[in-house]
């Protein structure tokens, strides 16, 4: 199992690339400009089955989205550590 942190917006490759790494039982957590991804309708459809998806409650307020618009479990950074520690392996 492994810890996917994706940092970059929706329109950068990078960001697709690494929602294809994950693989069923593994987490991604959204933070800075990748949080766009947890108000997007259809994030859930951009991974595996099985995958946990998170995002930085922080980010996503920062970049003026509502916690209600979230369409994955928002995180604070003491999320951020549990998630980090509990993981074997951490992409970024």
């Amino acid at each position: 199992m492994a810890l996917i942190i994706v940092k970059k917006s929706p329109s950068e490759k990078i960001s697709e690339f690494l929602l294809n790494l994950a693989l069923p039982q593994d987490k991604v957590l959204f933070v800075q400009d990748g949080v766009i991804f947890a108000a997007c309708k259809n994030v859930k459809n951009l991974v595996k089955e099985g995958v946990e998806l998170f995002a930085l409650k922080e980010d996503f307020i920062a970049r003026g989205f509502d916690e209600k618009d979230s369409e994955v479990t928002l995180v604070d950074y003491d999320g951020w550590a549990e998630l980090i520690e509990k993981e074997e392996k951490v992409i970024s």
